[in-house]
């Protein structure tokens, strides 16, 4: 049995290199599909303490730990990329401990503190190893912004025999060192798209003698609203957001062509796919009054919502109060934001835990995807506990 009192002294003498991880990420930031330097640094630390590692796609990574026992196998993953994001020197309240090195990119969402505790995690559980009542799979997951590495990981993991799954999300949302790790629907499904609006240009003297996509698409979005006042169920919450629309660059030349681009967020996949049949439906109609045509340029969906196990959560909060205390145990609304975790979570029994990072008056909390996000380090510490105990206790559990 392995003791809180050996985990407090792992934890804490592991504290500094955890802090020294997220640096390095932090510092070294990577866009999505271009985690080289990321993949090898993680590689690299996990081979020099002899853990094997199998690389998934161009930088994805799964590394191996075999406990003492034939017993179930636990999964923790942690997503690798950055994003497009020019970060700022300052938080919400002063200077930064350390911030990007690649200007116009950063991680400006927490992957590197989610890297940072998942490699910190493996660590420790890799010297329990002779303690351990089974194996741990440790998934370092790119392109998790865009969902280019979810498919060719989940392919990768088929060969496993996984029986639970485990990662945390870093979360402006929850209250700086509280975890929340609640049972059901806790982040949501996706759907994001780009219309593409043809029609026909020349010169805005005679608009009679063109086809403006940008008067069609600007009718486009007023529109479908009435979605959402007429066909969506009002139980069942569906969000719309349109992030972008582009359309010609003077204002005496009309366009030929016009772009818009936005995403749905739901839980219930069902209406919300209703909802993105009705909204093509909708630009379709009100293409064909103004005289233009509709493409997709791009359609990404999601099929699943991230949903936490109940007996898996009820495993986690119990390790969390163990280990943390009382205190330690959050609680905060589900999160309308994607994570292709969901897709683990409809393999396997898991959870994904929020880590409380909000703490206004320190600096801490600035949103997510946003130039002045910031959290404290030594939260760190407190991630990566939580997913050591839950890897420890569900080997135990299970077995």
């Amino acid at each position: 049995m392995i003791r809180n009192e050996q985990l407090h002294a792992l934890l804490a003498e592991t504290e500094p290199d955890i802090i020294a991880y997220r640096r390095w990420f932090h510092r070294h930031p990577e866009l999505s599909g271009q985690e080289k330097l990321t993949g090898g640094h993680i590689r690299e630390l996990l081979e020099g303490q002899g853990i094997s590692c199998e690389t998934v796609g161009e930088y994805g990574l799964i590394a191996r730990i075999k406990g003492c026992a034939q017993g179930k196998t636990v999964l923790l993953r942690a997503d690798m990329d950055a994003l497009p994001v020019a970060e700022s020197s300052r938080n919400l309240a002063g200077e930064k401990v350390c911030i990007s090195e690649y200007p116009g990119v950063s991680h400006a969402c927490g992957h590197d503190a989610h890297m940072a505790m998942i490699l910190g995690a493996v660590l420790i559980l890799n010297r329990l190893k002779d303690q351990l009542a089974g194996n741990v799979l440790a998934v370092f997951e790119q392109a998790e912004e865009t969902g280019g590495g979810i498919e060719e990981m989940m392919a990768a993991l088929e060969k496993y025999p996984v029986d639970t799954c485990y990662a945390a999300h870093v979360y402006a949302g929850l209250e700086s060192g509280k975890i929340s790790v609640e049972p059901g629907e806790r982040m949501a499904a996706i759907t994001a798209f780009t219309i593409r609006v043809k029609g026909k240009g020349g010169h805005a003297s005679r608009p009679d003698l063109t086809v403006n996509p940008l008067m069609c698409m600007a009718n486009m979005l007023v529109n479908i609203n009435s979605i959402w006042t007429g066909e969506v169920n009002p139980t069942k919450t569906v969000t719309l957001g349109i992030g972008a629309m582009k359309c010609g660059e003077k204002g005496n030349v009309i366009a030929d062509e016009g772009i818009f681009s936005g995403t749905m967020r739901y839980f219930d996949v069902e209406e919300g796919e209703k909802a993105f049949q009705s909204l093509q439906r909708v630009c379709q109609c009100v293409a064909q009054a103004h005289r233009c045509t509709v493409e997709y340029d791009r359609i990404l969906q999601s099929k699943c919502a991230v949903v936490n196990d109940a007996a898996c959560s009820l495993r986690a909060e119990r390790g969390i109060r163990e280990l943390l205390g009382d205190s330690a145990i959050g609680s905060c609304e589900p999160w309308f934001a994607t994570e292709s975790m969901s897709k683990y979570l409809a393999s396997y029994p898991g959870v994904l835990a929020f880590l409380g990072i909000s703490d206004r008056a320190r600096g801490y909390g600035a949103g997510h995807h946003t130039k002045e996000f910031d959290f404290d380090e030594a939260l760190l510490v407190q991630g990566t506990a939580a997913a050591v105990k839950y890897a420890i206790d569900s080997l135990e559990e299970l077995k």
